[in-house]
């Protein structure tokens, strides 16, 4: 469906509505427009509910099937100047979620039981410093929990503090799993509606 005239634009501040090939209705402010790509940049009411900031959509109007200007813009042809961006915020976000997502690589075990990274994960919930050390789980480098990964495989030492808070998120753990897999267990075995009748 051809919603634009050849040489159709939209101003800048100009506020919209259109419907996405998904179905989904977006209003919105046009913050840009290139004509080349068919790009259109709004600005729309935040998914947070945060009244302090804006959600900024990119819409590829080859894929809108409908764009109506719901009010044309009063400003001048110039469009408003763009506020500064942050530089060395955005940098320090990027560096921060480059190092995350390097730390989560090492959460991954290598040649560990599928329980064993159930274990870790369930730990490295609550305490970030948790590594892998071969097969068993090092924690705070005061805790080690080695294969099988039970209550019993949690070493440390005694009356340490770090060393009881493990036990209790395994323990959780276990007592979760153990639960999850009786409860499908059951559900197995019962009839299904089909066979009842």
């Amino acid at each position: 469906m051809k919603i634009m005239a050849e040489n159709e634009y939209f101003s800048v501040g100009s506020m919209i509505t259109c419907t996405t090939c998904y179905q989904q209705k977006i209003i919105g402010e046009v913050l840009a427009f290139d004509l080349g790509t068919k790009m259109l940049a709004i600005k729309c009411a935040p998914a947070s509910g945060k009244h302090s900031v804006h959600d900024v959509k990119l819409l590829n109007l080859s894929y809108v099937s409908d764009v109506t200007v719901v009010k044309e813009s009063d400003r001048d042809v110039s469009p408003p100047p763009l506020s500064n961006l942050n530089v060395a915020k955005i940098n320090a976000r990027l560096r921060n979620n480059i190092a995350e997502k390097k730390r989560q690589v090492n959460y991954i075990g290598v040649g560990v039981t599928p329980e064993g990274q159930k274990v870790f994960n369930a730990i490295v919930k609550t305490i970030t410093d948790c590594r892998w050390v071969g097969e068993n789980i090092v924690v705070m480098e005061e805790v080690t929990i080695e294969p099988p990964y039970t209550l019993e495989a949690c070493r440390g030492k005694d009356g340490s503090k770090v060393l009881d808070h493990v036990k209790k998120i395994v323990q959780k753990h276990l007592r979760e799993t153990e639960q999850r897999s009786s409860s499908d267990v059951r559900k197995s075995h019962s009839p299904s509606p089909a066979m009842s009748s």
